[in-house]
């Protein structure tokens, strides 16, 4: 083998090899932003919501019961329609959160125990329905299922609730987080088209030199195909920022209180994050059409020399 023809087939393997894992480097740097977008919009996010509103509603009934009981009506109305309705809320709340948490296993054995707990609650709750007419036994009551919601410890319901919560959000904050690994990952994916393209630009100088060739259109088309970097990394810092916007909105919002205005704005706020996702599909696309243009490139100046004399 001629030294030209054994330095064009170095050159060619190492050009390809360099594609592979450069774009390889950079679909893992690309996904591991992109895939928390629509985690945090279709898990996330509902999840904490839900808790939020379980938590708010419960503290709702029992004001409401505990008003509902000491009024006039109470024989008719018992311990109101506020409170059927904020339990109910609570109620139906509670069985999607069983389906839809992200705290894992041990999130969903703590919403069943709530759940019982719940049941618990309201029984003592109708207990001071039914000693209405008797108001030591009424409060003494209505102070029972208080204590269930808020024990003062962790094993009340609010308490149990808020600790779930704090485990939801600790999720968020990891989806949110831009950690160490990326920032590797997109350094090295940096490092590597920069590599990338220093190693077309030469291969393309020693060609002209060689085959006294202007331009090699294949090696030039591709050395351009290398500016995708450029918006895919636009792309990350844009879903990057929106997460951190939807997790800041999610923290302080649901922190006291949930409204019903969080969800839609965290899923407005992410909205723009879904196509920008599906580009993590055209980045093998791109991969491979790169090692084609380089293979289309160097192959035909690899076969001037295949019957060249030892």
């Amino acid at each position: 083998m001629s030294g030209t023809r054994a330095f064009l087939v170095r050159r060619l393997t190492t050009l390809l090899t360099l594609t592979a894992l450069a774009f390889a480097v950079l679909l893992a740097a690309y996904y591991g932003v992109s895939r928390n977008s629509g985690a945090v919009t279709g898990g996330t996010a509902p999840a904490i919501v839900q808790i939020s509103s379980v938590r708010d509603t419960l503290a709702k009934s029992y004001d409401s019961a505990r008003q509902g009981l000491g009024h006039d009506t109470a024989d008719i109305e018992g311990p109101g329609e506020d409170y059927r309705s904020a339990l109910s809320t609570a109620d139906q709340n509670l069985a999607q959160a069983v389906k839809g948490t992200v705290a894992g296993d041990p999130g969903r054995q703590n919403l069943r125990t709530t759940t019982g707990l719940v049941s618990s609650y309201a029984d003592l709750v109708q207990q001071a329905y039914v000693n209405r007419d008797n108001p030591v036994l009424r409060d003494a009551y209505l102070g029972y299922a208080r204590d269930m919601l808020r024990s003062g410890g962790s094993s009340g319901i609010l308490d149990r609730l808020e600790a779930l919560q704090r485990r939801q959000l600790g999720v968020l904050d990891r989806q949110a987080s831009f950690g160490w690994v990326l920032w590797l990952a997109w350094i090295a994916a940096c490092a590597l088209f920069a590599a990338l393209a220093l190693l077309l630009v030469d291969t393309q100088r020693r060609l002209r030199r060689h085959f006294r060739r202007l331009v090699n259109p294949f090696l030039a088309t591709a050395t351009a195909l290398l500016a995708v970097l450029f918006p895919l990394a636009l792309f990350t810092v844009q879903t990057q920022d929106r997460l951190e916007s939807a997790r800041t909105l999610l923290t302080t919002r649901t922190a006291s209180s949930s409204t019903p205005q969080v969800l839609p704005e965290v899923q407005d706020t992410m909205q723009d994050t879904h196509w920008r996702a599906g580009v993590v599909g055209l980045i093998p696309l791109g991969g491979t059409a790169l090692a084609a243009l380089v293979l289309a490139g160097m192959q035909p100046r690899i076969d001037e020399y295949r019957f060249q004399p030892r």
